[in-house]
Formats: structure tokens, C-alpha cells, sequence
């Protein structure tokens, strides 16, 4: 009798692996694969339309929140609407609202600024159907949603009612990660590998169009973000937490990208903190 073959589970290599391999294990994972999602929210097909590359949208029984714009995380390398299923589903869950995550274009195939190109387009699609909208992004995203919102115009922005940013990272200008191991990509050299494949040319350091950072970036007027106390790049998230009109909440032993362990509790209870709603 022949024994079972054992599947190895590969570490991928963050720093110089082939993005389409990157992205093969990334669509591999349990949460990707088998997501537990909440039945009452209805997912279906974002065509794309105009410059808008199209996405997921999440549409909930009786949708009466705010509206909200989704951008996935993935250090702008990985990452889709559909490896985010589980955290946008349930966002549209919590809050009764519509939300449409965007399919936004890649490093290193797309280098910037074509990702923030993408999200104002988003960003505007969904304005000509609502009155206001809230922007949302996790990781690399949550950079993402702020290019998109400064990429607005005044008068756009004040459409937006507020971004919130879970365990945000990319800042052109952050701090070093608190950890020198690449494992879980999260490294030093990890972080410096999406910089340099997202921005080959150096545009975003210190320009107030990509960095949260720089004196004139325009940040939305209401800001909360979502800390992750195990994660080494939480000083990203106390970085801009101590820019005006920004509210920290940090979900304490949690790691980066807790939120694909929804619906448990210990996932629902900080994302339901940072939504503004009752415990």
C-alpha cells in the first residue's frame, strides 16, 4: 500500500519571488479558498466601466449604511477582490451597506501612480450613484484608498464621509518594521521589495499626492485605523495616528491581516470598534 504523499507548505519568498507565483499561494490560502461568509450578503460582479477597473460588489439584505469603496491589501504586488471576499463581506454585514472592493492594477507590471489612477476612478464611479461614501483598505489598501481620496477635488472630498484603514502599511516615509524576519513578509527587506517594485522611479517619498506623511497631503476628514498589536508594522498605524483627525484603535495579540479569521469574535470585536458600532 502506498503512503499518502505529504503536502509541503511552501514559504513563499517575498523579496524576490515571481509575483504570479506570489499570487498563486496568496489564492491558495483556507480564507481565499473556503471563506466563511455571511449568507445575507449577496456577491456579484463589478464590470468594469470607463477608467474604473471593476471589482466585487457585496450588496446586504435591506443596504441602509453609508456606501462604502474597498481596496485589498497585498503589498501591491498580491491581492484581489476575491482573495478579500471575507473582510469586504463582512464589512457589508456589520454595516448594512453596499460595498464594492476594486480590482486595482499591480506592481510590478503597473509601478505608480497606476494604482491611485484606479482608485479615484473607482472613487468617482461610485460618486455619481451616491451622495456620500465611506473608503476603506487594509494594508497596502489602505494606502490606496488615501491616494485615491487625495487624487479628488475639494469639493469630491467633501463627499467622503471618512476612510477607514485596517493594519495600514506602505508608507513611503514609515517606520522600520519592528521585526528582521521575512517570513510572514513583513521584514525590512520584504517592505523595501514592494517599494521597490511599486515605485521603481521614487515618485512617492515625501509628495504630497502619495505620502500621508508629506505637509499638504490631503487626508480625509475623519480617519480610523485599525492596529494590529502583533504586528510589526504598527508603527505605521501610530504614524498616522498622530496626524490631525485620526483615530487609533489597536486590537491587542492580534497579528497582521487578523481580519481573514472573521466572523470569529476575536477578529468581529475590534473591525465592529473601528466601524463605529456598539460592541
Amino acid at each position: 500500500m502506498t503512503a499518502p504523499e505529504t503536502v509541503q507548505q511552501t514559504v513563499p519568498d517575498w523579496i524576490d519571488g515571481d509575483p504570479a507565483e506570489l499570487r498563486r499561494w496568496r489564492s491558495a490560502r483556507p480564507e481565499v479558498a473556503d471563506p466563511a461568509l455571511p449568507a445575507d450578503v449577496a456577491i456579484s460582479a463589478l464590470p468594469p466601466e470607463g477608467d474604473c477597473p471593476g471589482g466585487l460588489s457585496f450588496t446586504p439584505v435591506e443596504a441602509t449604511g453609508t456606501p462604502v469603496v474597498y481596496f485589498h491589501g497585498g503589498g501591491f504586488v498580491v491581492g484581489s477582490p476575491e482573495t478579500h471576499r471575507i473582510v469586504t463581506a463582512w464589512i457589508a454585514h456589520l454595516t448594512r451597506a453596499a460595498a464594492v472592493s476594486i480590482r486595482y492594477r499591480l506592481a510590478p507590471e503597473h509601478p505608480l501612480p497606476a494604482q491611485a489612477q484606479d482608485a479615484v476612478a473607482a472613487i468617482r464611479r461610485q460618486l455619481a450613484l451616491h451622495p456620500r461614501l465611506r473608503l476603506m483598505g487594509d494594508s497596502a489598501g489602505a494606502m490606496v484608498a488615501l491616494w485615491g481620496h487625495a487624487a479628488l477635488t475639494p469639493e469630491e472630498r467633501l463627499r467622503i464621509e471618512e476612510a477607514v484603514l485596517f493594519y495600514p502599511g506602505g508608507l513611503p516615509t514609515g517606520p522600520a518594521p519592528s521585526t528582521l524576519d521575512e517570513t510572514d513578509g513583513l521584514g525590512p527587506r520584504s517592505l523595501a521589495s514592494y517599494h521597490r517594485r511599486l515605485d521603481p522611479a521614487n515618485l512617492s517619498p515625501g509628495n504630497p499626492a502619495y505620502d500621508p506623511m508629506a505637509p499638504g497631503f490631503p487626508l480625509p476628514r475623519a480617519v480610523s485605523v485599525l492596529g494590529a498589536g502583533a504586528d510589526p508594522v504598527l508603527n505605521q498605524s501610530e504614524a498616522l495616528a498622530r496626524l490631525p483627525g485620526v483615530r487609533l484603535t489597536v486590537a491587542e495579540e492580534q497579528a497582521h491581516g487578523f481580519l481573514s479569521a472573521l466572523p470569529a469574535e476575536a477578529a468581529a470585536a475590534p473591525l465592529r470598534a473601528a466601524l463605529g458600532l456598539a460592541p
